[in-house]
């Protein structure tokens, strides 16, 4: 073999090599979510994980062609995990807000939502200052929710964090805390089971924009700009082809209405 023969392939081979190894990491991306907030995301007894953003991930994640490799992650330290490079994108129901766009970035909303507060039935209580003084508030631990009612009410209640919608609903159970406040559609799906037959909804569907998000969007690294707005067309494609609204059909049923589609906040 020629030197010019011997040198053009081991040029082709080397590139043939680094095309590989490009082709491999482009592969998989990392996806952190929660795991514990059905019917968004939750884990089974086998250890997968579930629910409408593990199919809408799967579906953006198709249409960039790359595979989406979950990572559980408790909310409280999902951002930290980020920074971290323990994953390359959350997609965990996080509300788009202004005090954290001080430290990641956001994609295009991928869904909106309400939030409701949830009591025992027949419970006397009107969603004010003066009408919540000297109760007890379960909330989301590290949650815009938190944030929202320690900032509304924080002055008269007493607000306590949860690191699972489960152990909140425990504690409203058991009478240590008088009421819950959550999305409505997590609201919703405890009042369904058997434990939640004996609460209802309190008070009106609460939307804030400014507070309590304007929707939900993947989180990314600052400076992550080329995937974010890969991510940003997927999505807008998930929308386009029918296939966020099939998705949601198999998990919010739409006599509820407590689901914004993202695609009305962009």
């Amino acid at each position: 073999m020629g030197l010019k023969s011997f040198l053009r392939g081991f040029v082709m081979a080397s590139f043939a090599t680094l095309l590989a190894v490009g082709a491999a990491n482009a592969e998989t991306v990392r996806v952190a979510t929660e795991a514990s907030y059905p019917p968004y995301s939750q884990t089974e007894p086998d250890g997968s994980i579930t629910g409408f953003e593990i199919d809408l991930g799967n579906a953006v994640c198709k249409q960039l062609n790359v595979t989406c490799e979950w990572v559980k992650q408790d909310f409280d330290g999902i951002i930290a995990g980020l920074l971290a490079k323990k994953y390359d994108v959350i997609f965990s129901s996080m509300a788009i807000t202004d005090e954290r766009k001080k430290t990641v970035d956001f994609s295009i909303a991928y869904y909106g939502e309400t939030y409701h507060f949830v009591g025992a039935r027949g419970i006397d209580v009107t969603i004010s200052k003066e009408g919540l003084m000297g109760k007890t508030i379960g909330v989301g631990a590290g949650g815009v929710n938190e944030q929202y009612i320690e900032a509304m009410y924080g002055d008269v209640a007493t607000i306590r964090g949860y690191p699972t919608p489960d152990e909140r609903n425990a504690d409203l159970v058991s009478g240590r805390i008088d009421l819950g406040f959550s999305t409505s559609l997590v609201i919703l799906d405890f009042l369904k089971t058997e434990q939640g037959q004996k609460f209802q909804l309190v008070g009106p569907s609460i939307v804030h924009k400014k507070m309590l998000g304007a929707g939900v969007g993947a989180v990314f690294r600052k400076g992550y700009d080329e995937l974010r707005e890969r991510f940003n067309k997927a999505i807008r494609e998930v929308y386009a082809d029918g296939t966020f609204d099939d998705i949601a059909a198999k998990f919010f049923p739409p006599e509820d209405n407590v689901t914004v589609r993202g695609d009305s906040l962009w």
